[in-house]
């Protein structure tokens, strides 16, 4: 009987043995699966990514292939600025990279020494064109932001056109004037010696207003009009000797260096936000009598005031903006209400 009772507890022991063998064995089987899909899935992932990777180097090589298969085109047709534009995006990776920085260079070159030639030779709305062109080609809306100086073309038509009218050893500079809502106005001042070999000082208004406005005319006509497409160009101001000349409905005002700066430079309360300040034709004049005498709702009138009118007028008569637009642009440059209101009831 204890032999049998025994024999029993065997198997049962034994069975017990064996069912937990074969449930560890299960658990690690399990296991090792889950693990394994685990290391598969991953796999996967990391091949997936690397293949979008492969993907975008392939799309970006053969996009850089084409660019500089353009430039070639461009270089062989004479289009040297659209050629300098197209070398210059060939990627690193590419394998005509090098090449097409050495030509890049060549191109710019080739580019200024075609424009020198048509200044020279005294085609200036075609050389403004080819600004122009280049402009659109690089999506700009300003040559002062091209990083290559765009503007020098039309800088060197402004003193040329400023040289044919009697003003002695002119230099030219561009100054942007932002519109909200519109694009920027470019205006082009000339620094000069004198005028027919007589001192701006010594000459009488109506002379430096008649030699003024030739001049504007001509810039009109070989600048603003080649420009038209892209932005408008006009004539700033007049600088000779330490005193500014502003024309501004056939009115002449001289204002010295420093009245200049602190027109360019106004006090923070005047200054908008981003820093912004300008000049430009008629901005900074002084307001005529009956003007300075109109009632503003305030017993004291300052300068802010007076130069808030004087913006006023020139966007109003030079750049026909609304008076609504006035008002706004006057807000955007950081005017006090007070100034803005003044000008906006002294605006006729």
């Amino acid at each position: 009987m204890r032999r049998k009772i025994a024999g029993t507890v065997g198997s049962v022991l034994l069975c017990a043995l064996l069912l937990a063998g074969c449930s560890n064995g299960a658990s690690t089987a399990n296991s090792t699966a889950g693990s394994s899909q685990q290391e598969t899935s991953s796999s996967t992932a990391a091949s997936e990514v690397l293949s979008k990777e492969e993907k975008e180097r392939k799309a970006a090589l053969e996009e850089s292939a084409r660019k500089f298969k353009s430039a070639e085109n461009y270089r062989e047709s004479g289009e040297y600025f659209k050629a300098y534009s197209l070398y210059q995006k060939v990627i690193e990776d590419d394998s005509n990279y090098t090449e097409a920085q050495k030509r890049a260079t060549e191109m710019l070159d080739l580019y200024w020494k075609q424009q020198d030639a048509l200044v020279e030779q005294g085609e200036y709305q075609t050389a403004i064109e080819n600004t122009a062109s280049a402009m659109s080609f690089m999506g700009l809306t300003s040559p002062l932001d091209s990083g290559i100086e765009l503007e020098k073309t039309i800088l060197q038509v402004a003193e040329k056109l400023a040289q044919s009218g009697g003003f002695s050893n002119p230099k030219a500079t561009m100054k942007s004037f932002p519109i909200t809502g519109s694009t920027p106005i470019f205006y082009i001042n000339i620094e000069c010696d004198n005028i027919n070999g007589k001192a701006l000082s010594s000459l009488s208004s109506d002379t430096i207003i008649k030699k003024y406005d030739e001049l504007s005319d001509k810039m009109n006509e070989s600048i603003f009009k080649a420009s038209m497409g892209f932005n408008s160009i006009l004539l700033g101001d007049i600088h000779s000797n330490g005193n500014w000349y502003s024309v501004f409905n056939e009115k002449l005002t001289v204002r010295t260096d420093e009245e200049q700066e602190e027109l360019d430079n106004p006090s923070t309360s005047s200054t908008s936000n981003n820093g912004y300040s300008t000049g430009g034709p008629g901005v900074g004049k002084k307001p005529s009598k009956s003007n300075s005498s109109a009632s503003s709702g305030t017993n004291k009138i300052t300068q802010e005031h007076r130069n808030a009118l004087s913006r006023a007028e020139s966007y109003y008569h030079d750049m026909d903006l609304s008076k609504a637009q006035v008002r706004r642009q006057l807000e955007f440059e950081g005017y006090e209400k007070d100034a803005i209101d003044y000008a906006m009831k002294n605006l006729t």
